[in-house]
């Protein structure tokens, strides 16, 4: 274990490169291209509809619905989609970077010099498959809390023109 911390700091220039053209995927020296994707989805597909439902509330009731509920269908799409695939194949095509100088690679104990007790030999991919695991565990989480947080925020008025109906039993 105490060679994985001192290979952390060599590797970690090279991991960062990996970071910047994994979003070349076309390898032309472009890995600003991954940035403007993302900024290009995240303006007009999250930003953008949230503004114009909190601008249309309580004047267009339907084109702020459909504004919000588009915000929120794209921000759950990156949540639990674009976000965990994008960490699975960033870990899987930079094995050989990350596998034993950023991600351990394997977990033991040395007994003696010729002897080596392995508790998980294959510790790289327990790491990232568990962080794949709390992604989806923090993004089930956040969605129910926002969920909730918009009902909870959300007015419980009748729509114009329709009575409430009176509770009660039998009559």
């Amino acid at each position: 274990m105490g060679e994985w911390f001192s290979q952390f700091g060599a590797a970690l220039p090279d991991a960062l490169r990996a970071v910047y053209q994994f979003g070349d995927p076309l390898d032309l020296g472009r890995g600003w291209v991954g940035l403007v994707v993302m900024v290009l989805w995240v303006g007009p597909l999250m930003i953008l509809p949230l503004w114009l439902a909190k601008i249309t509330y309580g004047k267009r009731e339907w084109v702020s619905a459909t504004m919000g509920v588009m915000a929120a269908s794209s921000f759950l799409w990156w949540l639990h989609g674009v976000i965990p695939h994008a960490w699975i194949q960033f870990t899987e095509s930079n094995a050989n970077i990350l596998e034993g100088s950023i991600i351990p690679a394997t977990a033991g104990i040395d007994i003696s010099d010729d002897y080596r007790l392995d508790i998980a030999s294959n510790l790289y991919s327990v790491i990232t498959e568990s962080v794949v695991g709390a992604m989806m565990v923090i993004g089930i989480a956040l969605t129910c809390w926002l969920f909730l947080r918009v009902q909870k925020m959300l007015p419980k008025t009748l729509a114009p023109g329709e009575t409430k109906p009176e509770a009660g039993g039998y009559k």
